[in-house]
């Protein structure tokens, strides 16, 4: 009976736990189309995501009626800091991005190397340091939220350290 009971209690412990389940927040835009369209609109259509680069490089804006490429922040191995170049081009970014009447989502993204956990997290401190890096350069920090995808939104899959390096970067999406 002591068998039994320890066997029924093995069993409902397996059952009843494990591994936890990652909820993503995942675009429904298919990275590897250069027709596909992902368009959002605000009342004022002053925000429009009409097409993204089908090399991962950036997204195209519509920012007061003229269209913006907004490039995407590129780190270094286990990095999360801005170089100087990559701070120019968040810099360059913040300025195409004043006249934007919604929000802005900032996406970090990292290799597939490390734990899920440690991806996470490295790509939030990403996301984090672009974001405050819009917001040094006047962009409200009302209008920006961070989300992290880890190592879950792969531009590029090969096992080489050129596809690894074009993981390591932070995305801007609209939101409206």
């Amino acid at each position: 009976m002591k068998k039994f009971g320890l066997l029924a209690f093995i069993t409902a412990t397996l059952l009843f736990t494990g591994c936890s389940q990652k909820t993503v927040e995942m675009d429904s835009t298919p990275a590897d189309s250069e027709s596909a369209l992902n368009t959002m609109e605000t009342t004022n259509n002053s925000i429009v995501q009409d097409n993204m680069a089908s090399d991962g490089k950036g997204n195209y804006f519509i920012v007061d009626g003229k269209k913006e490429f907004i490039e995407s922040i590129y780190f270094a191995f286990d990095k999360f800091n801005l170089t100087e170049t990559q701070r120019k081009v968040a810099s360059e970014n913040a300025s195409k991005l004043k006249g934007l009447a919604g929000s802005v989502k900032v996406e970090g993204n990292c290799d597939e190397w490390g734990t899920d956990e440690y991806n996470y997290a490295l790509g939030l401190k990403r996301a984090k340091v672009v974001k405050d890096a819009l917001i040094s350069d006047g962009i409200s920090s009302n209008s920006i939220t961070v989300v992290s995808f880890g190592e879950s939104n792969p531009v590029c899959s090969d096992k080489t350290k050129e596809c690894w390096s074009k993981n390591r970067r932070a995305e801007y999406k609209p939101l409206p």
